[in-house]
C-alpha cells in the first residue's frame, strides 16, 4: 500500500524535531565511555553533530535543493585542497615543535569522523540552507549571486563569533573570524563550481583534520601549532590561492550559474517569463 506523501512529510518533520533535541539533549551531556578524556571529548562532540547533521540533511532535501547530484568540474577543487592540507603545520612539525599524544586507531577514527561531521553539518548550513535562501532573496543574476557569495561566507565568519561564549579570547576569535570569512569563501567557491555540497563538505573536513590535529582540546597532539615560518607559508599559500578563486568568482559563467540555481531549486528569470 502506497503511502500518502503527507504522511511522509509529517514524518520527516517529526524526525528533524526529534533530531533538533537528540542534538541539544548530546550537546549538554557529558559522556565517559573510556579512560581517555579526549576520547570522551570526541564522543560527546561528535553525538549531536551526527543528530544535528540528519536534521539539516533533510531540511536541504525539503527545501527542493538537489545537491547531491554527480559533481561537475572537479580540477577545481585542486585549489581547495592545496589551502586545507596547507592547514597542516609542517614548519612546526617537522622542526620538532609538535608530538602526537594519541597514535590509535581509535583515537584518530574519532578525530576523523568529529571532523567529517563538523565539515557536513557546517557546509549544508551554511553553502545548503543560508546560501539558498540567499539566492532566493537577491536578483537572479550574476550580481545576486555575488551578493550571495560574500554575505555567506561573513555570516560563516562571524558565526565564530560564538566562540566568546565558549571562553575564548577576544583576539583570537576576532583572528578566526577573519580567516573563517575566507574559507568560507573557498568552500563556497567548490560549491559554485561543483554544484554539489559533498564537495565543499569534504573540503572542510580536510581542512579541520590538518589543522586540528595537533591542537590539545579536541585534536590529538601538543606543542606550537604555528610558529612564523609555518604563518608565511600559509598566507603565501592563502593570497595566491583568493586571487584565483575571487578572479573565477566574478568570471563565473552565466550558464553554470543556471545550472548551480537549477540544482538549488531556484527558477531563473526566463523561467519565470
Amino acid at each position: 500500500m502506497k503511502i500518502p506523501s503527507k504522511y511522509k512529510d509529517w514524518a520527516v518533520i517529526a524526525i528533524i524535531l526529534i533530531s533538533c533535541v537528540l542534538t541539544a539533549v548530546f550537546d549538554f551531556v557529558e559522556l565517559s565511555v573510556s579512560d581517555s578524556e579526549i576520547y570522551n571529548k570526541l564522543v560527546g562532540n561528535i553525538l549531536p553533530l551526527l543528530f544535528g547533521t540528519l536534521a539539516v540533511t533533510l531540511l536541504v532535501w525539503r527545501s527542493g535543493a538537489n545537491l547531491f547530484q554527480k559533481p561537475q568540474k572537479l580540477l577545481y577543487i585542486i585549489p581547495c585542497l592545496i589551502i586545507a592540507v596547507d592547514n597542516f603545520p609542517f614548519a612546526a612539525y617537522f622542526a620538532g615543535k609538535m608530538q602526537l599524544l594519541h597514535t590509535d586507531a581509535g583515537h584518530f577514527l574519532l578525530f576523523g569522523l568529529y571532523c567529517l561531521f563538523v565539515g557536513v553539518f557546517e557546509e549544508l548550513i551554511f553553502r545548503g540552507i543560508v546560501f539558498q535562501l540567499l539566492c532566493e532573496r537577491f536578483s537572479k543574476d550574476k550580481r545576486g549571486l555575488l551578493k550571495t557569495y560574500f554575505l555567506s561566507s561573513v555570516l560563516f565568519g562571524c558565526m565564530h563569533l560564538l566562540n566568546l561564549f565558549a571562553g575564548a579570547g577576544i583576539g583570537q576569535t576576532l583572528l578566526q573570524v577573519g580567516y573563517s570569512t575566507l574559507t568560507g569563501g573557498l568552500f563556497a567557491f567548490a560549491l559554485l563550481k561543483t554544484k554539489n555540497i559533498l564537495i565543499p563538505a569534504a573540503t572542510h573536513a580536510l581542512y579541520n583534520f590538518c589543522g586540528l590535529l595537533f591542537t590539545a582540546e579536541l585534536g590529538l597532539g601538543s606543542g606550537s601549532v604555528i610558529d612564523l615560518p609555518t604563518a608565511l607559508v600559509m598566507l603565501i599559500v592563502s593570497l595566491i590561492i583568493s586571487v584565483f578563486v575571487l578572479y573565477k568568482t566574478f568570471t563565473y559563467p552565466e550558464e553554470e550559474r543556471e545550472v548551480l540555481y537549477s540544482r538549488l531549486g531556484i527558477e531563473s528569470p526566463i523561467e519565470n517569463k
